[in-house]
């Protein structure tokens, strides 16, 4: 049996087990299968099957670039130690420069900013990774990962009513204490993609925790030593009003290129945080 036609049975038997795109609220209608984490996080496109969802194809489609600019930043750190690696992120790169106008640029740190920045030479060199650009693809691949983790948990559906709240956070996030370490204590066992022996704990981890008698859930993925995504999901937005400093979006089901689309237009190429 061909290749494609191997492919071709595969996501059919996903939409079979999957016939509405996670993202939507189960009113639309699934007719792509989307891969969280892409294909393209992994070291010679080398992903065990898993984490396969149903996706309408503006779902799918419209955070494409979402996935490559998070393949980007995860497969930064450590570099890869391989021609075929190294050839797979000049790709990478070079669809980001094509795809995404300016991200590339805004991500530039002067080698003094380094320095002050207390980066070593042999440490390989720093990115600025939250520029307007940057931060808004990663936060699209944020909620993506609080939808996607919910199904996988669940096998159903985030409904209309409920949501998603999601941030992630670069490996200077974690190395300055920005990244809250106590949330290992609520969390269970780390997981990963296994098909047979072949297992990536080494590049893409999760791990998750119910809460609210199973009306919300919290999630933790870790991607290589480069960032981590924390997202909860609930299935009512209610349960997201709480007191908190910090400031937070929700991503409720059906809105997810919405907001993407939302925080492009607001922000101009190449500005400043």
């Amino acid at each position: 049996m061909g290749e494609n036609k191997l492919k071709r049975r595969a996501h059919a038997a996903v939409l079979d087990g999957c016939p509405c795109c996670i993202y939507c609220g189960g009113d639309v209608h699934a007719t792509s299968v989307d891969h969280v984490p892409p294909i393209i996080m992994f070291e010679q496109r080398r992903r065990p099957k898993g984490l396969e969802f149903g996706s309408c194809d503006a779902c799918n489609g419209g955070t494409r670039r979402a996935d490559l600019v998070a393949a980007m930043i995860g497969r930064s750190m450590p570099d890869s130690k391989t021609d075929a690696g190294r050839k797979e992120m000049k790709n990478i790169f070079s669809g980001i420069d094509n795809n995404i106008p300016g991200l590339l640029e805004e991500m530039y740190l002067p080698r003094e900013m380094q320095s002050a920045a207390g980066w070593r030479k042999q440490d390989g060199g720093l990115l600025r990774v939250d520029g307007p650009l940057v931060s808004s693809h990663m936060q699209t691949f944020a909620f993506k990962i609080g939808f996607s983790l919910y199904y996988e948990m669940t096998k159903r559906v985030l409904p209309k009513a409920g949501g998603v709240v999601a941030r992630w956070f670069s490996n200077f996030d974690r190395l300055s204490g920005a990244f809250p370490q106590d949330v290992f204590e609520h969390l269970l066992p780390s997981n990963t993609l296994r098909q047979g022996k072949f297992e990536v704990s080494d590049q893409f981890e999760y791990q998750w925790r119910f809460a609210e008698e199973d009306r919300m859930a919290m999630f933790l993925a870790i991607f290589r030593q480069s960032f981590a995504v924390i997202a909860f999901a609930a299935v009512d937005r209610s349960l997201f009003d709480v007191e908190t400093k910090h400031a937070f979006e929700i991503c409720a089901p059906g809105e997810l290129t919405k907001l993407l689309n939302a925080r492009a237009h607001a922000s101009p190429r190449g500005a400043a945080d």
